[in-house]
């Protein structure tokens, strides 16, 4: 028998690749960095590889273009139905995390709506802060709203803390 392990689904791990264009040069270098030369939309890939793809970006091409990854992501990654406004999309977060990953350890995406134009966001899940704001932006975005994404003052992942906290408007 052999041990589950934290998976990362292709299609929403292509959405770098849909962020820069299949034939952009940075594209094809951190895919043959990784030891590949795609990424199969339908296959499941190893969650801390598949995340090392995010910070390799992250590392060489900056902040942004991580966060312009995430926005992407929204418009590959698969949602739960009957998502149809911001508030709905941001407390399907978690949802939408758990239906493109799988296995132990791989966190957990949790919104508390605060008023009809803002919300707090909680993430657990191992990540790249910049590539999570995007899909905040990206999820707002998908339903005609801007967000402004702030990042709380009690910790962020990047650094090495358990959580980051967004508080969101819109």
């Amino acid at each position: 028998m052999t041990e589950a392990r934290p998976e990362y689904y292709g299609a929403a791990l292509n959405s770098f690749v849909l962020a820069f264009g299949e034939a952009n040069s940075l594209v094809q270098k951190i895919l043959s960095d990784a030891g590949v030369d795609h990424i199969d939309p339908t296959r499941w890939y190893d969650y801390d590889w598949a995340s090392s793809i995010f910070y390799r970006i992250e590392q060489q091409v900056g902040p942004a273009a991580v966060a312009t990854v995430g926005r992407k992501m929204i418009e590959a990654a698969v949602f739960p139905p009957g998502i149809d406004n911001v508030q709905a999309v941001l407390m399907s977060l978690g949802a939408a995390f758990k239906l493109n990953t799988r296995g132990p350890d791989v966190g957990d995406i949790l919104c508390t709506i605060e008023d009809e134009h803002s919300a707090t966001i909680e993430r657990t899940q191992k990540g790249s802060c910049a590539f999570n704001i995007g899909i905040i932006e990206g999820s707002c975005a998908r339903y005609g709203a801007r967000a402004l994404v702030e990042h709380g003052a009690g910790g962020c992942q990047d650094r090495g803390d358990p959580t980051c906290v967004y508080h969101v408007s819109w």
